[in-house]
């Protein structure tokens, strides 16, 4: 007889799962790669969180496979967790990051990388 259901297929529950899994290491690895380029090399470019939200984004819904909101909060999380993360790696004081926010347009421009960071994370975390 025809099953009729798949048993190798994965649950919501073991996609989540591989999507935490591969997703924290490639936050590690995009923290790792921040900080290099921010204190080994000594350019400061926060337009990098741009690709890493993006990498974190696409590891999750190539692993994760899902379609359910879960995995972009995931992505968004582990995102923002990127950018507070090498922020505090880069400055290592939280007044030296709020002057960073408050510096006019150079303050706008760098809120707006972060920004962008979350919202790509959001939108490409999920398979659609």
């Amino acid at each position: 007889m025809f099953n009729i259901y798949n048993k190798q297929a994965l649950t919501r529950r073991q996609r989540f799962q591989n999507a935490l899994v591969t997703g924290i290491p490639t936050a590690v690895l995009c923290v790792a790669v921040f900080w290099f380029v921010s204190n080994i090399v000594g350019v400061y470019m926060p337009v990098l969180f741009i690709p890493a939200g993006y990498l974190i984004s696409l590891v999750i819904q190539k692993f994760g496979k899902g379609v359910q909101i879960q995995f972009s909060i995931l992505a968004v999380v582990l995102t923002a967790l990127v950018i507070i993360i090498g922020d505090l790696l880069t400055f290592r004081s939280i007044q030296m990051i709020l002057l960073l926010f408050t510096n006019g347009t150079s303050g706008l421009w760098n809120i707006g990388y972060r920004v962008v960071a979350l919202v790509l994370a959001f939108h490409n975390a999920r398979v659609l």
